[in-house]
């Protein structure tokens, strides 16, 4: 399977949903690629960080060299993660081409929630073409206590992509644990990695299309 978590916004999480992602589907038993696609290459700055190898990272900032490889991938490792770049082009359209599931982070913010219409509609135009490809929206940084949080989850409701029941909090250890190449999964906080577990769990929960339309 191969899971892309995009967004043409900065900042909404991608790389810490797919860093989590990846390590807990490596505990679940899963052999999993972490694919770093973005140039800024937050994903391989994390993994310079980390002391543990039990996470197989590579760079394919291509959209060229990432429609070649990611299907051949995909037949080597149980689970192929994307972390996307912040961009609506070619990249992000191979990924989402090639997906079984993407995930789109969104944080409670109106900037993050416009930037996220551009990313739906190129998910749609490619649902037209393999309606296999499956997409959920992510709610990030989310505070129940405000009513932007409260506002987010309806609007986003709005849109033909559902939302995942998991939602993943405004929380200090997701940033302390990227710069430390760990995860919440691998931290003290235990609300952060029950989130990221019922992340993970959800993820598991869905049903993928073995065969691509690339």
């Amino acid at each position: 399977m191969i899971i892309s978590v995009l967004n043409i916004k900065g900042g909404v999480g991608k790389t810490t949903l797919a860093t989590n992602l990846a390590v807990g589907l490596e505990s679940a038993g899963k052999k999993v690629l972490l694919i770093d696609s973005d140039a800024q290459g937050s994903a391989l700055a994390w993994q310079g960080q980390r002391e543990a190898a039990n996470i197989m990272l590579i760079s394919l900032p291509s959209a060229a060299v990432l429609r070649k490889q990611a299907i051949d991938l995909a037949n080597e490792y149980d689970v192929v993660i994307i972390d996307g770049s912040p961009n609506v082009n070619a990249l992000a359209a191979v990924s989402i081409a090639v997906s079984d599931l993407i995930l789109l982070p969104v944080g409670p913010s109106p900037l993050d929630i416009w930037a996220s219409g551009k990313m739906v509609k190129q998910i749609e135009d490619a649902q037209a073409i393999n309606p296999g490809i499956k997409a959920a929206f992510v709610i990030n940084k989310f505070n129940g206590r405000t009513l932007i949080s409260q506002e987010t989850e309806s609007v986003l409701s709005q849109y033909p992509l559902p939302l995942l029941k998991t939602k993943i909090g405004m929380r200090v250890a997701y940033a302390d644990t990227m710069t430390q190449g760990l995860t919440a999964l691998e931290w003290s906080d235990k609300k952060a990695k029950s989130e990221m577990q019922e992340l993970v769990d959800e993820v598991l929960s869905y049903e993928f299309k073995k065969q691509r339309v690339v």
